[in-house]
C-alpha cells in the first residue's frame, strides 16, 4: 500500500533498491525495507484466505493497492510466479468491492481491470488476482473464486502502536521513518503536549453555578464549563463554554437574570384564573383556563399554564373552539343510510345524525347519535343487518324445503313444510311459512304429528274380541285391530282393520255370526231329529222306516267350518228290515248322548202303538206325535 492517511509514501524506492541488491529472506520470496514500507510475497501458492491469514502472521496484512502507480512499481519488480499470479487484499463483500484492512471501497481511480473483467465468469468468483508477467494485461485485475490457490502478496508498516500518543495523534509513514501528525490541541514529537487556557476566566454568576470537566487536564484543551442559575433565574448568554486549541475559552461568562413569562390573555368563550406568587407572569405563575360547554381548549396540552424556570409557560397560551366530532366516525352503513343537522358548523357540537335502513333490513345499534361535548359521538355508527327471522328445523315425521333469495331464514325466506304419510301438520295454519319485513314469519313452525284414529270406532262384538297392536302409539297411524269371533260363530266383515292416513279405519268393526250349516231334510223313507237348527254344535240323528236300512252315518255334527262332519245318508231297502231296524236303532242309540237314545226308543215305542193298537180305544187321550227335525219340538 502506497498510502497511509492520504499521504504517499516512497516505499516503492527502497524496495527497488533491495530488489537490486538481490537480498533474499530464506524460506521466502520478498523485499523488505528497515524502517520504512516494505512488500513480501509466499513462496507458495494458497487460496486466498490461507494468503491473508499468512500475510497477518508474518507481516502487517494483505497488499491493498490504492492508485496506479503502485501497481506499476508492483509489477516492474515483482517476479513471476511459477503456479497462477498474485492474490491482492480485494474481496466482493454484499455486491461491493473492498479493500481489507481499510474497509474502503474500491474508488474509480485505483480501478485496474482486465478486458471484460470483472465478470463473474464462474459465479461466486468473489477475489481478486494481479496478473504479473503474463504478457497480456500485465499488472491487469481478475476476480476469481477465493478458493484457487496463488501467491501471497504482503506488505510491512514502519508505524507501532505507541509511535504516537493514543488519541491525541496519528503515524504517517514517510521515507524509511514515520512522524507524528497531532490532533488540534496537542503538539510535541509524540503528540505528548496539550494547549491550555486561562483558569480566572471562569467565574460563578450571581444567583448561579459552574461546573468543568478536564479530560486533558486541568483547564486545558477541550475542558468544558457548564453555568446554571438558580431557580427562578435564567442565563443570559451561552450556558456552556470549551478551551480551544487558541488557548482561548469559546464564549464569554454569561449573567443570570429573573425568569418573566408572556403575558396571557383571557379567551372567547371561556375563563382565566391566574396565582402569581411572585409577579404577574413570572416564575411560579399558575393560570387556569376553562371553557364554555361545547368548547374546548385549543392550541394547548394542559388547561392549567405554568411559569417555569425557564420563563417559557409548560404550553402555549389556549383558546377555546368549539368541539367537532370525526367526520370519519359517521359512516354510511352498507343497505342503509344517514341524514344529519348542524346547528353550530359542520359535524360540530350538538350536531344530530339520523341512520335508517333499506327494506328487508333493519338498524343494529342506536339509530341516532350526537356530537358531545367530550369530541366523541354519543353512540358508534349502527349497522344494517338483513331481517333474520327465527330458525326453523325440519319436523320430525316430515321435510322443509326453504327459498332463500337473500340469506338462511331471512327477510323474504320461504319454507315449505310437507309431511311424512301418517303424518299430519300442527301447530300452523299454513304449510308454508315467509319471513316478513318484522322478523316474524307469517306463522309460528308447523309441526308433524302421527294421524289419529277414533278409538271410539274400535267395539268389541258380541260374541267376539278384539286385539290391537300400537307401533307408533294408542289408535295412532298404523295402529292394526284384529277381530276374532267365540267358537261356534264366525267374522261377518273384515277380520283386520288400520288405522291409515286419513284418520279413519280401513274398514268397520265386523260382527259375530253363529255358525250355520246347510239346511237338511229328512231321507226318503227315513227321518231325521237334530238338536238345533242346524248351527254350530248341532247333531242329527237318522234313521230309516221299516223295511230299510242307513247307508252312512247315523250321527252327524255341526262343524265350525259350517260344514257337516260326514255326508248325509240316505235309506235303503232291505229284506229284514224290522231287525234290522231294531238292530240298528239300538245300535244308534248306543252311540247318540242320552237325551237323543231316550227320544229314539220313545219314537220307536210310539210308532209299534200305532201299528198294534190302531183300532184300539186308548185310555190317553191325546196321541202321541212324531216330531222332526228338531229337539225343541219334543220338550
Amino acid at each position: 500500500m502506497v498510502f497511509c492517511n492520504n499521504v504517499p509514501l516512497p516505499g516503492v524506492k527502497l524496495m527497488q533498491f533491495f530488489a537490486s541488491l538481490g537480498l533474499i529472506f530464506s524460506g521466502l520470496n520478498m523485499w523488505r525495507g528497515t524502517e520504512g514500507w516494505s512488500y513480501h510475497y509466499s513462496a507458495k501458492t494458497m487460496d486466498w484466505e490461507d494468503a491473508r491469514n499468512w500475510c497477518r502472521q508474518h507481516y502487517t496484512d494483505m497488499v491493498a493497492i490504492q492508485n496506479k502507480e503502485e501497481i506499476s512499481h508492483l509489477h516492474n519488480f515483482l517476479p513471476k510466479p511459477e503456479n497462477g499470479y498474485y492474490w491482492i487484499g480485494m474481496r466482493k463483500t454484499d455486491g461491493i468491492w473492498t479493500w481489507v484492512g481499510t474497509n474502503k471501497q474500491l474508488s474509480k481511480k485505483a480501478e485496474n481491470w482486465a478486458y471484460k473483467e470483472p465478470n463473474n465468469g464462474g459465479s461466486n468468483e468473489d477475489c481478486v488476482e494481479m496478473y504479473i508477467k503474463r504478457g497480456k494485461d500485465d499488472g491487469k485485475w481478475n476476480d476469481m473464486p477465493c478458493s484457487r490457490s496463488n501467491t501471497a502478496l504482503c506488505y510491512t508498516a514502519s508505524c507501532k502502536n505507541d509511535s504516537c500518543i493514543s488519541g491525541q495523534g496519528e503515524c504517517v509513514e514517510t521515507i524509511n521513518n514515520h512522524t507524528c501528525s497531532c490532533f488540534e490541541g496537542f503538539y510535541g514529537e509524540k503528540c505528548e503536549h496539550v494547549v491550555k487556557c486561562k483558569p480566572e476566566d471562569i467565574t460563578t454568576p450571581h444567583h448561579g453555578s459552574v461546573q468543568c470537566s478536564h479530560p486533558n487536564g486541568n483547564f486545558s484543551y477541550n475542558s468544558q464549563c457548564e453555568y446554571s442559575c438558580e431557580e427562578g433565574y435564567k442565563i443570559k448568554g451561552s450556558s456552556m463554554t470549551r478551551c480551544t486549541s487558541t488557548k482561548e475559552w469559546s464564549s464569554r461568562q454569561p449573567t443570570c437574570e429573573f425568569v418573566q413569562c408572556p403575558e396571557l390573555t383571557e379567551p372567547q368563550k371561556g375563563t382565566m384564573q391566574c396565582h402569581d406568587p411572585m409577579g404577574k407572569f413570572s416564575y411560579q405563575s399558575t393560570c387556569e383556563f376553562v371553557c364554555e360547554e361545547g368548547y374546548t381548549l385549543g392550541d394547548s396540552s394542559s388547561s392549567t399554564l405554568f411559569c417555569g424556570a425557564n420563563g417559557h409557560w409548560n404550553a402555549s397560551q389556549p383558546y377555546c373552539k368549539i368541539v367537532k366530532c370525526k367526520p370519519e366516525d359517521i359512516t354510511t352503513p352498507h343497505h342503509g343510510g344517514v341524514q344529519c343537522s348542524h346547528p353550530n358548523g359542520h359535524l360540530s357540537y350538538d350536531s344530530n345524525c339520523e341512520y335508517s335502513c333499506e327494506e328487508g333490513y333493519k338498524i343494529k345499534g342506536s339509530s341516532t347519535t350526537r356530537c358531545t361535548s367530550t369530541k366523541e359521538w354519543s353512540s358508534r355508527p349502527p349497522t344494517c343487518e338483513l331481517v333474520q327471522c327465527p330458525e326453523l328445523t325440519e319436523p320430525l315425521g316430515g321435510t322443509m324445503q326453504c327459498h332463500d333469495p337473500k340469506g338462511n331464514f331471512s327477510y323474504q325466506s320461504t319454507c315449505d313444510f310437507v309431511c311424512d304419510e301418517g303424518y299430519t301438520l300442527r301447530d300452523s295454519s299454513s304449510s308454508t311459512l315467509f319471513c316478513g319485513i318484522t322478523g316474524h314469519w307469517n306463522d309460528s313452525q308447523p309441526n308433524c304429528e302421527t294421524v289419529k284414529c277414533k278409538p271410539e270406532d274400535i267395539t268389541t262384538p258380541d260374541h267376539g274380541s278384539v286385539q290391537c297392536s300400537h307401533p307408533n302409539g294408542n289408535f295412532l297411524y298404523d295402529s292394526q285391530c284384529t277381530f276374532s269371533c267365540e267358537e261356534g260363530y264366525k267374522v261377518k266383515g273384515s277380520s283386520t282393520t288400520r288405522c291409515t292416513s286419513t284418520k279413519e279405519w280401513s274398514s268397520g268393526p265386523p260382527t259375530c255370526e253363529l255358525i250355520q250349516c246347510p239346511a237338511l231334510e229328512n231321507p226318503a223313507d227315513g227321518e231325521l231329529i237334530c238338536t238345533s237348527d242346524f248351527s254350530y254344535g248341532s247333531k242329527c240323528i237318522f234313521s230309516c222306516a221299516e223295511r230299510y236300512r242307513l247307508q252312512g252315518a247315523s250321527e252327524i255334527s255341526c262343524t265350525k267350518t259350517a260344514e257337516w262332519s260326514q255326508e248325509t245318508p240316505h235309506c235303503e231297502a232291505h229284506p229284514e228290515a224290522l231287525v234290522t231296524e231294531v238292530t240298528l236303532g239300538v245300535a244308534a242309540a248306543a252311540s247318540s248322548s242320552g237325551l237323543l237314545l231316550a227320544l229314539w226308543m220313545l219314537k220307536k215305542l210310539r210308532r209299534n202303538a200305532n201299528k198294534f193298537d190302531l183300532n184300539s180305544n186308548s185310555e190317553i187321550e191325546d196321541q202321541p206325535q212324531v216330531y222332526k227335525n228338531s229337539i225343541a219340538s219334543l220338550i
